[in-house]
């Protein structure tokens, strides 16, 4: 696509701790886009290292605009909510400080705008390879036309995805979530929330690459579940109810997991089983695999 004079459509949101070196890795990367009309969001978590004066100089330099909100350490869910209060655009994608994307990504951004219209899809998801040299997005051409956030890992084996969202519906989903006072909360929570407005647009261009850092969220997973028990039960809660909706078997097979999880985490931290179960007939039934499972993970 050629370049075009667009009022902007999209922002670009990066919640950000403590990544500077990444985050610079990415301004690179969002500077070489072959469309500069968007919007940059960056939300500094906290941080110990100030970026203020670096991102001011971004701004000056740049061909697309920079916002910068600063909050206090809270999370990346409360800096996605954060940033929402601040978003202008129709459009938004969360790109992470420590991931790249390729310069046609805002052009491939704005076409699939233009192909999808109004309506009640909530967005698109595109491919997010975790290896830069790689190209393999052979699962992707499988996917249906449609599908909810919860169906690419669970149905489809798509660990990771770049999720294309219409402000409209995101707004609506973070005011009907009431959020923990804790600073892990799941992303999943708000995706299985969209799900109550309709599904995402499966596009399988190729611009996103992800590299989680080795002081990573995932890379201690179970560590933040347990200290951050509310948002836990809240995500494995409505991880279940969000599998109502896959076929009869990988709906119960799905539940099962979900709820063996969640009676594992309830014996790790002493709550009743019956407090947080979404099934206690069940809870009971797969309570010696969660004994296992609570023995074996925390």
């Amino acid at each position: 696509m050629n370049k075009v004079a667009y009022k902007e459509q999209i922002s670009i949101i990066t919640p950000v701790f403590n990544r500077l070196k990444e985050l610079t890795r990415l301004y690179e990367s969002l500077s070489n886009q072959t469309n500069n009309n968007f919007i940059w969001i960056i939300v500094d978590d906290g941080s110990e290292e100030k970026i203020d004066k670096i991102v001011d100089n971004w701004e000056k330099k740049s061909k697309f605009k920079i916002n910068l909100i600063v909050q206090s350490n809270q999370g990346k869910m409360y800096a996605y909510k954060n940033a929402i209060k601040y978003l202008s655009t129709p459009w938004s994608l969360i790109v992470d400080s420590d991931d790249t994307v390729s310069k046609e990504m805002i052009d491939i951004l704005y076409k699939t705008i233009f192909s999808i219209g109004e309506g009640n899809d909530c967005g698109a998801v595109f491919p997010r390879k975790m290896d830069t040299n790689s190209n393999e997005i052979s699962l992707w051409k499988e996917l249906p036309d449609k599908v909810n956030i919860i169906d690419l890992r669970y149905q489809y084996n798509i660990p990771e995805s770049a999720i294309f969202v219409k402000t409209d519906k995101l707004k609506k989903a973070f005011n009907s979530l009431q959020l923990p006072d804790e600073k892990f909360i799941s992303e999943e929570i708000l995706y299985n929330k969209l799900m109550e407005q309709g599904k995402f647009v499966v596009r399988n261009e190729l611009f996103y690459f992800g590299g989680y850092q080795d002081d990573g969220l995932t890379n201690h997973l179970f560590k933040l579940w347990l200290r951050n028990p509310v948002s836990t039960i809240m995500l494995l809660n409505s991880r279940y109810r969000a599998m109502n909706s896959f076929p009869w078997k990988k709906r119960l097979i799905g539940r099962w997991k979900t709820n063996i999880n969640l009676t594992a985490f309830a014996l790790a931290t002493n709550r009743s089983i019956k407090s947080v179960s979404p099934n206690l007939i069940e809870s009971i039934l797969l309570f010696l695999p969660a004994l296992i499972l609570k023995r074996k993970r925390f």
